[in-house]
């Protein structure tokens, strides 16, 4: 059984996106674990980790639009491999963003809608279907073996609110022996870029104090990762997927 946990405080966007999984995997049994009142993320998925009964279990934004035609099979595929995976990550932290560390180390591919109604595929690194020895992940999605929460679960405690609980968590599973990858055929349109605000550097000096004997004492390069402008899905779908794999 493969159990979907979303967290979500809006009606709307929970409708889209369990009409959405319900389509993806209508294939196979699963449940959805919806958490309407979680006081964090980390708090949210700990819950519904408790409340599941799959041997896979999705973590996902409520926000995200799966473009790919296909999500169980590569789901099933990748987790043959490893124990924990996302869309995007990173083989290097160097502080609490996961994108910091820059090219040759960050990985994925995600897309966004931008204002003029186009789509803004960013490709962080897509060399290969799956990239392994990731050291953090995104949270929009995540995949991960329920054996992983015998040892670990999210940090409840320090993320008490909505950010770092996906590169902590992920940090984490890599640290206990897990393998964690980056897989690049589930292709998502997010709906949010991120806020690096005020309470996102509240709760980066959180990640940065609990791992900072793992953080390298560099200051990250200057870099740009490619990005692909196209007007609809199955054009950015075709950009996400490139031939050569």
């Amino acid at each position: 059984m493969i159990s979907v946990i979303i967290c979500s405080i809006d009606p709307a966007k929970f409708a889209a996106v369990s009409a959405m999984y319900k389509t993806a995997l209508a294939s196979v049994d699963w449940e959805l674990i919806e958490i309407h009142d979680a006081k964090s993320l980390a708090e949210g998925y700990n819950r519904g980790v408790a409340a599941s009964h799959g041997d896979i279990l999705i973590f996902s934004h409520d926000d995200v639009e799966l473009i790919s035609p296909d999500l169980v099979g590569p789901l099933h595929r990748h987790l043959d491999r490893f124990d924990l995976i996302g869309v995007a990550g990173t083989t290097r932290i160097v502080n609490a963003c996961w994108a910091s560390a820059g090219p040759p180390f960050i990985f994925g591919q995600v897309a966004h809608i931008i204002p003029n109604g186009d789509i803004m595929v960013d490709i962080y690194g897509a060399p290969r279907r799956s990239v392994g020895n990731i050291v953090g992940l995104d949270g929009l999605f995540l995949a991960a073996k329920r054996a992983l929460f015998d040892k670990i679960s999210f940090d409840a405690e320090t993320y008490d609110g909505f950010h770092l609980y996906d590169i902590d968590f992920s940090h984490q599973a890599y640290r206990a022996g897990f393998k964690v990858g980056v897989v690049n055929d589930i292709n998502f349109i997010h709906a949010s870029g991120g806020r690096f605000d005020e309470v996102w550097q509240k709760y980066a000096v959180r990640f940065e104090l609990k791992w900072r004997a793992d953080l390298p004492q560099v200051t990250p390069p200057v870099f740009q990762w490619t990005a692909a402008q196209v007007k609809i899905r199955a054009q950015a779908l075709a950009v996400m997927n490139p031939s050569f794999w």
